[in-house]
């Protein structure tokens, strides 16, 4: 009789064990990212992101999504924004323009550098396309549901 309660006090540890760390990844937000070295897209999860990045393509540059966070970025005019909801009104994607003055920053002659991006916060919401197909696909998207 002791064996067998043993063992299934073991098996309903070990099930409650898995059952926190599958919580645990759904809680991960998933989003898309192509910033490793050979460009490639994948999906990631990561519990430490807050929103997923869409950076349009341009003339210059190759379009970039990828996850961000507390620890890699300043998420705060974000959280604000995000943080606007209620009844009947949810803001999904928020887009920014904005300029970095890196020979202030570094104390160096360099040019200023301008970057637009978007930032949502719901699973694989950053798919890397044009950003006009980008705009479109919003309305369709999970995140209104």
């Amino acid at each position: 009789m002791y064996t067998f309660m043993n063992t299934l006090y073991r098996s309903i540890i070990v099930t409650f064990i898995i059952m926190a760390i599958s919580y645990q990844r759904s809680l991960a937000l998933t989003c898309y990212d192509n910033t490793n070295p050979g460009g490639e897209m994948q999906t990631l999860s990561n519990d430490e992101w807050t929103f997923c990045a869409f950076i349009p393509e341009s003339s210059k540059s190759k379009g970039k999504v990828f996850g961000i966070g507390p620890a890699s970025d300043d998420v705060s005019p974000y959280m604000l924004a995000f943080g606007d909801s209620e009844p009947g009104y949810q803001v999904l994607t928020m887009c920014t323009y904005e300029q970095y003055d890196f020979a202030q920053i570094l104390n160096k002659q360099l040019p200023k550098e301008y970057l637009f991006r978007c930032v949502c916060n719901y699973d694989k919401c950053n798919q890397l396309n044009t950003f006009e197909n980008y705009l479109t696909n919003l309305g369709g998207s999970s995140a209104a549901q």
